[in-house]
């Protein structure tokens, strides 16, 4: 994923593959619970890794609500949410991407300078 304007840090960066990575496999026909902790996983690290501000958390609170969308059409073993899955994903992914915007402007939180994974 491409951002424009800044260039995220690399920390930020591989979370933001790895986020996108997971929601692919999630909407995969073999998709499922693991891949959505696989997203939640994600989520929290950056969480510990970028300080907290307002456009971030509410980036955060969208990618994780769009993620729990998509996986309750990816687990739903029968019925009319299977079709659901593409639209699913496509704003998932826009709601990735507004996150990959605001993480552009972040800075690393305490936790991520005590642990030499700032930027």
């Amino acid at each position: 994923m491409e951002g424009r304007g800044r260039p995220l840090p690399q920390p930020l960066a591989s979370l933001i593959l790895a986020m996108d990575g997971a929601l692919a496999a999630l909407a995969e026909e073999g998709g499922g619970r693991d891949d959505l902790h696989a997203l939640r996983n994600h989520l929290s690290d950056l969480c510990v890794l970028t300080e907290e501000t307002p456009p971030i958390r509410r980036a955060v609170d969208r990618l994780a609500a769009a993620g729990d969308r998509l996986g309750e059409a990816a687990l739903a073993v029968r019925g009319h949410e299977r079709r659901w899955r593409s639209p699913r994903l496509g704003k998932a992914r826009r709601a990735l991407a507004s996150l990959q915007r605001v993480l552009a402007g972040a800075r690393p939180s305490r936790i991520a300078v005590r642990l030499d994974r700032d930027w």
